[in-house]
């Protein structure tokens, strides 16, 4: 709620910047940078991760799985229902208003979306061809750190595979298709062929 307000008129610039840009992430470039990942308002996204997983370990959602990531679908289509009717209100209570960067709305939004996927990922690795076989989003799980931290270096990093902010349609979905393949090839060597320690006699 207070992430329009940092990034606008409240925004702390007596602040250093490198201070700042925790904050709101304005970096070194006088306006906050929707590309990084300041407090506001990625903290929020921790605190939902952090109350999923709550209720993901609670002893009632261990004994029945399948229910809680149902309710967790159903709670992801009322999110997004919620976050459409707030955005189409004709009272806007921000001074200034960015649904792309900082709008409430857009957060529940992108929470309600990651409970749809929370739901559609159990139900295809626990009732569908997920389960059968060789499965790509299971495999990634397996090492998601590490998929994480090489594919960032990949999109955003020094390495980057394809020209930034230049790309078309077409581009980016080649682009999105070879980093998904990579990181699935690297994802079953560190599963499968990274040197293992000899067991001790």
């Amino acid at each position: 709620m207070l992430t329009p307000l940092f990034w606008t008129i409240w925004r702390p610039s007596r602040l250093p910047w490198e201070i700042e840009s925790y904050v709101n992430g304005v970096h070194n470039l006088g306006v906050p940078q929707p590309w990084l990942f300041p407090v506001f308002p990625w903290t929020g996204f921790a605190l939902a991760g952090l109350g999923a997983g709550f209720v993901l370990f609670s002893d009632w959602s261990r004994e029945n799985p399948g229910r809680t990531l149902a309710v967790f679908g159903i709670a992801g289509i009322g999110l997004i229902a919620i976050a459409r009717w707030l955005d189409h209100l004709p009272i806007q209570i921000y001074p200034v208003y960015d649904y792309w960067h900082t709008s409430p709305n857009f957060f529940l939004m992108r929470v309600g979306l990651l409970f749809i996927i929370s739901f559609l990922s159990y139900s295809w690795c626990g009732w569908g061809l997920g389960a059968r076989g060789f499965s790509p989003l299971i495999q990634l799980g397996q090492t998601s750190l590490l998929v994480y931290w090489v594919h960032i270096e990949f999109v955003y990093g020094r390495l980057s595979i394809l020209p930034k902010r230049s790309n078309d349609i077409r581009t980016a979905s080649l682009g999105l298709l070879a980093i998904f393949l990579g990181m699935v090839a690297l994802s079953v060597v560190r599963t499968r062929w990274a040197v293992r320690p000899q067991a001790v006699s």
